[in-house]
């Protein structure tokens, strides 16, 4: 069967006027009407508790990795574990400050991750720049000289993807560091 000129654009303008009546506009704005009235609230609750699990997962891995080495550190709100092993001297870093750090950053199974020998030394602006969130989270509790170390969650560390490289997503890290002079 053969289809005429006429038919193909009949055929066309049924498929394109079925397209049109599937979206549900509403006609007075021209916006489109959700039809599904569940409240937002009921589909981010699994994501929340999903979440929350994670991170009492994390949170366990780290007590635990700490309890292992005997390390008596401090747990700040957000989840960073910190350890001050020497106070330094000077004031404390602020805002907009220059820090320079030797670092080390491990696994929580040891492994290692970034060094300052191999990797260079680490110099951000305390708030002001893409850094670790729990680097700029620990800066005004260090000044020059001082040197600590640091349990780090993975959402103040490199996030739920990861850093591309070395360390995957959702990984609590270790990190010890040494403010330069």
């Amino acid at each position: 069967m053969v289809l005429c000129r006429s038919h193909i654009i009949l055929i066309t303008l049924l498929c394109v006027a079925t397209l049109l009546s599937a979206c549900n506009r509403n006609k007075s704005t021209g916006k489109v009407v959700t039809t599904d009235k569940a409240p937002v609230e009921d589909k981010e609750a699994p994501y929340i508790e999903g979440n929350k699990a994670i991170m009492r997962w994390e949170d366990e891995e780290m007590s635990l990795f700490i309890k292992r080495y005997e390390w008596d550190m401090e747990r700040t709100g957000t989840g960073l574990y910190v350890q001050i092993l020497a106070p330094g001297h000077g004031d404390t870093f602020q805002e907009g400050d220059e820090v320079s750090l030797k670092y080390q950053i491990t696994m929580l199974n040891g492994e290692p991750l970034y060094d300052s020998t191999h990797d260079g030394i680490k110099t951000f602006k305390v708030a002001r720049s893409e850094e670790l969130e729990a680097l700029h989270e620990v800066a005004p509790m260090l000044r020059h000289g001082s040197r600590a170390r640091l349990v780090i969650p993975s959402y103040l560390a490199y996030g739920v993807s990861g850093d591309g490289d070395r360390v995957r997503g959702r990984m609590p890290i270790a990190m010890t560091l040494e403010v330069l002079e």
